[in-house]
This record gives structure tokens, sequence and C-alpha cells, in this order.
């Protein structure tokens, strides 16, 4: 009989998302009442992590997923890398590495930069612009400006929701995502199909921007305060 380790190593170098699904239910069922917390076993956080592409996750879950993926990050410096912005690195020398990251880091995730990122203008606090990009998400495009002020720490965030005939959708939510305090600034499009945040107020963290339209579900890479 298999040990939980040999288990979860089993799952992990399976291939086929049925495989993994599978996998992740059959390991649940076994051991649901004893299951690891959160940083407490390592191969289990990256099972969780690999299984979220495929299973929908309860918001409970995305706010533990989110504890552990920054868990893994900082053990796993090499990831790190490749997945997260240092936002100052736009505002030191740094700079044009740190655009050029972003920009590769959103294409990857299937976002159409329009405008590019990385414009300093000086609006009473200096801001730096992440850009403005889009996305289709089904018959809905979505399209975010987002800067940051950085004497304020705060960010300034335009959505812009319409269907296919350029007709406006309400009601498409916009979340703001720290990753250890889960969701810190929500707001839904208007009739007009816009959400116009020009103060949301964070400070030093891990943040995301997630768009949902109905069941669909279009996210920013992470970047880090």
């Amino acid at each position: 009989m298999k040990t939980p380790t040999e288990e979860l190593k089993k799952i992990l170098e399976a291939q086929d998302e049925n495989a993994i699904v599978e996998g992740v239910r059959t390991f649940f069922h076994k051991y649901g009442d004893e299951l690891p917390l959160p940083g407490e076993d390592s191969a289990f956080d990256r099972v969780m992590w690999a299984a979220s592409e495929y299973i929908q996750l309860s918001p409970k879950d995305e706010n533990m997923l989110s504890r552990v993926t920054m868990k893994l990050l900082a053990a796993h410096p090499d990831m790190a890398t490749a997945t997260l912005l240092k936002l100052r690195d736009l505002v030191g020398s740094g700079r044009e590495t740190a655009v050029a990251t972003w920009q590769d880091m959103l294409s990857s995730m299937s976002w159409q930069q329009m405008v590019p990122a990385g414009a300093l203008r000086g609006v009473g606090s200096r801001m730096v612009s992440l850009g403005s990009f889009q996305q289709d998400l089904g018959d809905t495009n979505v399209q975010v400006n987002l800067g940051w002020l950085v004497d304020q720490d705060q960010f300034r965030i335009l959505l812009n929701a319409k269907d296919v005939a350029g007709d406006a959708i309400p009601d498409v939510e916009l979340r703001v995502k720290e990753s250890e305090r889960g969701v810190v600034f929500s707001r839904k499009t208007n009739q007009d199909g816009t959400v116009v945040a020009p103060a949301v107020k964070v400070g030093p963290g891990c943040y995301q921007i997630e768009i949902l339209v109905g069941d669909k579900v279009a996210q920013t890479p992470f970047f880090v305060l």
C-alpha cells in the first residue's frame, strides 16, 4: 500500500488532466481527516497548485491557495523571478527590464497590451503606469488601465467591459487581491460598463487584479509592492 507521500508524488508526475483530478479526489477521500495545513507539506502544496488549474475552488480554497503560492515562491526564488514583478523596479534602475517582464507576463496570460507600461507622470504624486491591456472572456471584452501612485500607495484602475457589438456590460466584477489578506477591493461595472477606482488604498504586499465575467475569470500576474 502506498504512503501519502508516494501518492502525492504519483499525482505530481501525472501528465493528464483527468489523472490529476482523479488523483486529488481519491487522496482527499482517503486522507480528508488529516490533510496538512498550508506550508506543512510542500508536496501537498504543489499538488493543490497543480489541481487548481482543473478544479473549481471555493473562495476559502482560493485564499488558502494564495497563501500556499506565496510560500512556494519564497521557497523557490527561481520561480519567483519568473512569475512575480517587483513594482518598485519600474521606478528604479531596473525599469526597462521590469517593463519588459511585466508585458511578457501579461502576454503569457492572454492579455493584449494596448498602451505600453512604464510611463511616469507627475500628477501630485509620482505615478507608475502599468499600461492598458485587454482580454476577451467569451463574448465580453475587458480593458484595464492600471497605475500606481508611488508616494501614496494607491492603485488607479479604470475597467471597461463591452460585448461584441461594442455595447456596455454591467455587473462585471473587478477585484484587487492580496496574497495574505485576500480581496482588498471589489467593485462591479455600472450601466456604462465601467469601474472607475482612482484611489484604491494598498500597502506592502503581493497583489493581483482579477476580473470576473459570469463563470469566467481573467487574472493579471502577481506583482509586489
